[in-house]
């Protein structure tokens, strides 16, 4: 298909033709009136973005410290109170006179009249000559608010014709080409990189640029998420929306969600900008793209990639505690078959390669499994069948091993939360999956493990307080003084106190566990019972050394 220049934005001389800017008469600069509006502006100090259309007033003028500035501008009006000279149509009436008299009066020369006497007027038109900027005067009659507003009224509505048609252009290419037509498209006429992603960013089609970096997908996933449950909240219904939510900018990036049946994120489109561009001209070109993608977008839904998308992106919702209407619970419930289990368990895990190439990144099976993206980790729903029962440690070998299939030698943390029966209660026990995978990292660094959360037992409680620095200052108090002496004296009496708490402070299976005699460990006992000044036997004291181990442990601190 051959492509096509087009502009979102009306021309100088469009806005010339409409009603408001009828009676605008040329002072200078015919050659230059088909340059594109970008946006209307009042102001020539400070000096407005490039392609913008002034419209001043020789009070205005007047006001100004020095000559105005007026280069990149794509026009000035001069809204003056003083009567200009016109020729008169030769012939024709009504509109078509207008558009007559329009043309001549564009090709004409300029016409002496008394405004032009005026100084600061003076001023301003040797620096549109000097920046090849056209300027206009316009005669005001009455209130000059009401003619800007006028004009400003005027090229809304040009721009929403030059967006309809912009809009066409690219339907039409999205139905022939699809979306690489679309980009091709898009890309020539911003001069720009340009790409359409999935909502889990998976390159679709793309010129000049690659998927959003891994780095960023999150903040753009969360901020478009949180403007859409904004969106929700301040709107009855879920699905009155366009096909986008507003653009979100990182770094030299912009981009805009696009939204399927208004209440999912089905993918984004993107382009670079430079730090010299007008982002919201950028915007302009992007939403009627958005619109024309979404038909390219709809029909992939219709196939199981572009399903899976959609569904998966409700599942993270689901997960993350967001609330989801009926109809998107049952199609979670249909497209990923829950209805027909009986129960669920919510792993999340991490991988940690052995390859020394930080540039490589872990990946994970999807298949059979169900996993999501949320909060930089990978979660598992795994189905729970009562005529078919499975614990969770076969469950989470099972994963483990497809894990190092794909990724080859690494480690894999994973963290289980207790099983679950309905979809309602994911969010509960991704909570305890992940708070699982915390303390296991805190115990274990960067070695593999898989814990449950049902083992961690009191860690549960400390977790919240870890970070706290009385958990510190109770871990110094208990054990600090045993830590020191066996340093000092190269003893092992805090390896023997572990023991002998790991066994229950049962003396002679703790004299087995450390192949001593029972006597030589009650010797050890006492001595510890000195050292600390405590009484050894009591259940307190027990309970405290025990806690202090386990903040030992949580803190990383086992082996030194």
């Amino acid at each position: 298909m051959e492509r096509l220049s087009c502009s979102h934005q009306p021309t100088f001389r469009q806005l010339l033709t409409t009603e408001a800017m009828a009676e605008a008469h040329l002072v200078w600069g015919d050659d230059f009136v088909d340059r594109p509006v970008l946006q209307v502006v009042t102001q020539l100090d400070p000096p407005p973005s490039p392609g913008s259309l002034v419209l001043t007033t020789q009070a205005n003028l007047a006001a100004l410290s020095g000559p105005p500035v007026v280069k990149g501008f794509t026009g000035v009006v001069l809204i003056t109170a003083v009567d200009v000279e016109k020729e008169k149509p030769t012939s024709g009436t009504g509109s078509s006179a207008k558009r007559n008299n329009l043309e001549s009066s564009v090709a004409a020369k300029p016409v002496v009249a008394s405004y032009l006497e005026d100084p600061d007027v003076e001023k301003l038109l040797s620096v549109c000559r000097e920046s090849d900027v056209p300027l206009f005067v316009l005669r005001g009659f009455g209130d000059h608010m009401q003619i800007i507003e006028d004009i400003r009224l005027a090229f809304i509505k040009e721009t929403k014709t030059a967006s309809a048609r912009m809009q066409s252009i690219l339907l039409s290419v999205v139905l022939e080409e699809g979306l690489e037509g679309l980009i091709d498209q898009l890309s020539i006429w911003l001069d720009r990189p340009v790409a359409i992603e999935t909502a889990d960013f998976k390159l679709l089609a793309a010129r000049g640029m690659g998927s959003t970096p891994v780095r960023q997908q999150k903040q753009v996933t969360d901020e478009a998420l949180d403007t859409l449950n904004s969106l929700r909240e301040q709107t009855e219904h879920q699905t009155v929306f366009d096909s986008f939510l507003y653009p979100l900018k990182l770094g030299r990036r912009v981009s805009l969600p696009l939204l399927y049946a208004g209440s999912t994120i089905a993918g984004y489109i993107s382009v670079m900008v430079k730090p010299s561009d007008n982002e919201e001209w950028l915007v302009w070109y992007l939403q009627p793209a958005a619109l024309a993608a979404m038909v390219d977008i709809i029909h992939r839904l219709k196939g199981d990639f572009g399903l899976s998308v959609v569904q998966k992106n409700l599942l993270k919702d689901l997960i993350s505690g967001r609330r989801l209407s009926a109809t998107d619970v049952e199609r979670l419930e249909t497209h990923f078959g829950f209805d027909l289990a009986d129960g669920f368990f919510v792993f999340v895990t991490q991988v940690i390669l052995d390859d020394e190439d930080e540039s490589l990144e872990p990946r994970f099976p999807e298949e059979p499994f169900i996993g999501v993206e949320v909060e930089e980790t990978r979660v598992y729903i795994v189905r729970y069948r009562e005529d078919d029962p499975a614990t969770w440690q076969e469950e989470a070998a099972e994963l483990i091993t497809k894990i190092k299939e794909i990724n080859g030698p690494c480690r894999v943390q994973l963290g289980s939360g207790r099983r679950v029966s309905s979809l309602m209660e994911l969010r509960e026990a991704y909570r305890e999956a992940r708070q699982s995978l915390i303390v296991g990292s805190m115990m274990h660094g960067e070695g593999e493990f898989q814990i449950h959360y049902g083992e961690l037992g009191l860690k549960r409680l400390l977790y919240l307080v870890i970070d706290h620095p009385e958990a510190d200052r109770f871990y110094k108090e208990t054990l600090a003084l045993l830590e020191a002496y066996d340093e000092e004296w190269e003893s092992e009496l805090v390896d023997t106190l572990k023991v002998y708490l790991a066994e229950g402070a049962n003396l002679n299976s703790a004299a087995r566990a450390l192949f001593i005699h029972r006597h030589t460990l009650r010797y050890r006992l006492e001595q510890i019972a000195d050292i600390l000044k405590v009484d050894i036997d009591s259940q307190e004291v027990l309970l405290n050394l025990n806690i202090a181990f386990l903040i030992r442990e949580m803190k990383g601190q086992s082996e030194k």
